[in-house]
């Protein structure tokens, strides 16, 4: 029989067992608990960094300071240094998804109105160095948009909302007629990535002038440039001009600009002297107002400045019709937002400041049931700048020629649901950004 003192100091081994793992549980909830409590602290470091950078961005801080790096990564640098993370511990990197190691993903690779922050941060362990962890690793992104401020939908002369994947021969923007049609100093932008997409199903060329054209898919640009009904070969944008990118401006349905107080009142009234009538802001019933023995309309119609709101029909046919309106923004109700310009001598020009500046053509809806058709049948006579806003309409716009004149020119940017140009006509837009709906500086997380 062993002696009892030979068993002494056995519980002590069982001890520090144990002990060892009290303090392995010990660190996984405490260690863990700091690990957790950093990884939402440099979330928010990385957030507002991004957030930092973008606004920079929107003031146009691109100068290189005496090191060579660009005053807005400085600013994110800064922001992120004020939260408790910068190079001499963690490591604080910023990129706009443009270069070459961002890793943006989804959408925003490739896409410089857009800035990543990564942050990988250090965290020293307490109890979980018993069991060899010295310390744990969070690594957390933001990425956040910005423009600058400018115009609303972007550089795209012609920009189709429409996200559905059509089928068929119907595109969300077609490219029809005989007429060679330019798109001068901007490109064109489809908001769907399905089969359905931009098409060109006339014989005219089709000419990009310092524009893309862009989808938010992959594929369905489709440019055939040998239409087998045509005389000549069809001229088309060559391929590295197709571009894949997501618009975060333009959300779907896109934001309607609010109601102007012309929808209330007063009601729209006019003049006439000497065979002209001159309109006056407010709320009409219809546009341009009838004919009436009690209160005439002639055929020479001069539009004074201003916002001009119309129930839901505008509907320009008349041969005769002589319209000049400078500085005007016509808006139509959510009613049946319909509009048909097919004839006349038009000449209109958006207002320049106020809530509506840049708007030509403000066409409202609420996106139920099927998409009215709007049409505008252009001539060489006929002048629209500004942009033509008309998100939930099939809008067709035709070319004819006039006295032979076989050219016709716009410089109008034209938002809608689907857009179609058709007629024999050669057409061209004319994009300018100080002519076209404008908008305030935007910054935003995006992830």
């Amino acid at each position: 029989m062993k002696p009892k003192y030979a068993e002494r100091g056995q519980a002590l081994v069982l001890i520090a067992l144990a002990a060892i793992g009290l303090f392995a549980i010990t660190g996984l909830a405490i260690d863990g608990s700091a690990k957790y409590s950093d990884r939402r602290h440099a979330q928010n470091a990385a957030d507002t960094a991004a957030l930092a950078g973008a606004l920079a961005l929107t003031n146009g801080q691109t100068a290189l300071d005496g090191s060579g790096v660009p005053l807005w990564k400085l600013d994110a640098l800064d922001r992120a240094a004020d939260n408790g993370y910068d190079d001499s511990i963690n490591e604080v990197k910023v990129y706009r998804c443009d270069e070459v190691n961002a890793t943006c993903g989804d959408y925003y690779d490739g896409s410089p109105n857009y800035v990543q922050v990564i942050i990988t941060s250090h965290v020293n362990t307490y109890f979980a160095r018993v069991i060899g962890i010295q310390e744990t690793v969070n690594t957390v992104s933001a990425v956040t948009y910005w423009s600058k401020k400018g115009p609303t939908y972007g550089t795209d002369v012609l920009k189709s909302v429409s996200t559905e994947q059509c089928t068929g021969s119907n595109g969300n923007i077609v490219f029809g007629g005989n007429g060679d049609i330019t798109l001068n100093g901007g490109g064109a932008y489809i908001n769907s990535g399905g089969d359905c997409g931009m098409e060109l199903t006339g014989c005219g060329d089709l000419t990009i002038v310092n524009g893309d054209l862009t989808t938010v898919g992959s594929g369905n640009i489709n440019l055939e440039p040998n239409n087998p009904n045509c005389a000549e070969t069809v001229d088309t944008p060559p391929e590295d001009s197709y571009k894949t990118n997501y618009d975060p401006g333009f959300p779907f349905p896109p934001e309607m600009p609010a109601q102007p107080d012309e929808c209330i009142s007063p009601l729209g009234s006019w003049t006439v002297e000497n065979g002209i009538t001159r309109l006056m802001p407010g709320k009409y019933y219809e546009f341009p107002p009838q004919k009436t023995q009690t209160q005439p309309v002639t055929d020479i119609i001069v539009m004074n400045p201003g916002v001009y709101c119309v129930d839901n029909l505008v509907k320009l046919q008349d041969q005769d019709l002589d319209l000049t309106g400078i500085g005007v923004t016509i808006y139509i109700k959510p009613d049946d937002g319909q509009f048909d310009v097919q004839g006349g001598h038009i000449h209109l020009e958006a207002s320049t400041t106020g809530d509506y500046a840049g708007y030509l053509i403000i066409i409202n809806s609420d996106f139920a049931g099927e998409p009215p058709d709007c049409k505008i049948n252009g001539n060489s006579s006929n002048t629209y700048v500004g942009t033509i806003f008309a998100p939930y309409c099939d809008f067709t716009f035709a070319g004819t020629n006039e006295t032979g004149d076989p050219d016709l020119a716009y410089n109008t940017q034209v938002v809608a649901y689907t857009i179609a140009l058709t007629g024999n006509s050669n057409i061209t837009f004319y994009y300018d950004t100080d002519e076209v709906a404008q908008s305030n500086p935007k910054v935003g997380i995006m992830r």
